[in-house]
């Protein structure tokens, strides 16, 4: 197996993608946030099924949007790749406020995501 150096430039490409993403949830817009998802990407919630696919995550999170007002920030904790394949391992802090009666809950949540290139992230 070659040794694999990751760049600069795959990890400003890497976090890009999830500054993106959050900037959709941040502002609701789904279109946006989904832009930053391939065809067959994969949530895997604690306890819960895996979300297979993109428009089953875009159901998801249309009705999560529907319920909630997300305002996150993201902080990158590791970016590394290996060939096509590239991890992000980051945490997530912020808060959501119900749309039905205005409850606020603080966020904090650990993100890994694995991602794959044919050619750029």
């Amino acid at each position: 197996m070659g040794t694999n150096t990751t760049t600069d430039d795959d990890v400003n490409a890497i976090k890009k993608l999830g500054e993106e993403f959050f900037a959709g949830v941040n502002t609701g817009d789904l279109d946006r946030r989904m832009s930053t998802m391939d065809a067959d990407a994969i949530i895997m919630p604690p306890n819960r099924p895996s979300i297979v696919g993109r428009e089953d995550i875009r159901r998801l999170c249309r009705n999560y949007s529907a319920a909630y007002e997300e305002k996150c920030s993201l902080v990158y904790d590791e970016v590394e790749t290996a060939g096509n394949w590239g991890f992000a391992r980051a945490t997530v802090t912020g808060i959501r406020i119900s749309k039905s009666g205005g409850e606020v809950e603080q966020i904090s949540l650990q993100n890994l995501w694995i991602l794959k290139t044919a050619g750029g992230w």
